[in-house]
């Protein structure tokens, strides 16, 4: 009779799970980067309608930065496009620009002012200067500008921190300009949402992508922002869970994209680098994902990787770096004024 010793069974053991935790990380890593080497399938949503109508794309905050860089790559891949911003002059510029660029295709403009929600509108009181004066948003105007039109995607890249200076501690903030940031991050592309939707599900196969950011876990000194662009991503998991409850989930995709640092956004003008693709790279990658259903997913890969970096920090040693980097970017904003 053959035995084992508990020594060579110890041994056994620890090798055994030693190989199935080296085939677990690796498995995990694969997937956390599969995303990353997929082709797009963006062309699924470039079909025309019944009666032949060339297909549309719809980009919120279309007038620079990522959003005109996903205008780009939108019109580059079959779509003709319309561009949403709040300066009717710049974004004719820029159509005569993509026409020049892109003769085959068309562009419209629609003008509103993503941080005039009805909502920011209601607290214009006395106390509460600074507030917009001009009527709230009609989102059954935006609507009834698109009729006609054959919209397959909609991109709500809109965002950001709306005036300067953008690094501050929530305390300082006014009431009017925390409303407005509100209204721009989180409730401009809601009721958006909700008032487009149902010529996405109609003209389905369709797509809608929520443009969010890694800053979304909680930063300092740009509270409103962080926590609206978690509103938004909230927004895309539930909005996807409802698309797959009426069994529309292949009518409308609902993607989410996170983002890293960018170059050429906000007045970041540093040159590409390894971690901070320019917005054409970032454009090209957010709509490589389309086509895949992944829910929400961060943009680029190397701002994967520093995902991943800081996942595997104690929180302790995350909470010092992200301080760390936030009071370098309150410097940098600060001589960047004084320099202007």
């Amino acid at each position: 009779m053959v035995t084992t010793s508990p020594i060579s069974f110890a041994s056994s053991l620890f090798n055994a799970i030693g190989l199935y935790t080296t085939i677990s990380i690796l498995t995990r890593l694969f997937l956390l980067f599969k995303p990353y080497i997929s082709s797009s399938k963006l062309s699924r949503y470039a079909h025309l309608s019944l009666s032949g109508e060339p297909p549309w794309a719809m980009v919120t905050g279309a007038s620079d930065g990522i959003g005109y860089a996903l205008v780009e790559e939108l019109a580059s891949q079959g779509f003709n496009v319309v561009l949403h911003g709040r300066n009717l002059e710049k974004h004719s510029k820029k159509v005569v620009e993509l026409q020049f660029s892109f003769p085959e295709r068309s562009f419209k403009v629609i003008v509103a002012d993503a941080n005039n929600v009805a909502c920011a509108n209601c607290l214009k009181t006395d106390r509460n200067k600074g507030l917009s004066e001009e009527a709230p948003l009609d989102f059954e105007e935006i609507k009834k500008a698109l009729d006609g039109l054959h919209l397959t995607v909609l991109i709500n890249s809109v965002g950001g921190n709306i005036v300067a200076p953008i690094f501050v501690s929530l305390k300082d903030k006014t009431e009017a300009k925390l409303t407005e940031n509100v209204s721009l991050n989180a409730l401009f592309p809601l009721h958006l949402t909700r008032t487009l939707l149902p010529a996405l599900v109609r003209n389905g196969s369709s797509l809608l992508i929520n443009v969010s950011t890694m800053a979304d876990q909680g930063l300092p000194l740009i509270a409103s922002y962080s926590a609206s662009k978690q509103f938004l991503l909230i927004l895309t998991s539930s909005l996807r869970l409802e698309m797959m409850l009426e069994g529309r989930a292949d009518d409308v995709e609902i993607l989410g994209i996170r983002t890293g640092r960018v170059t050429g956004v906000a007045g970041y003008k540093e040159p590409p680098s390894f971690f901070e693709p320019d917005t054409k790279t970032f454009a090209k990658a957010t709509l490589a994902h389309a086509g895949h259903g992944r829910g929400v997913v961060i943009g680029y890969w190397t701002h994967m990787l520093q995902y991943l970096v800081g996942s595997l920090m104690p929180p302790w040693v995350a909470d010092r770096v992200m301080i760390s980097i936030m009071r370098q970017n309150e410097e940098w904003e600060l001589k960047t004024r004084k320099e202007a």
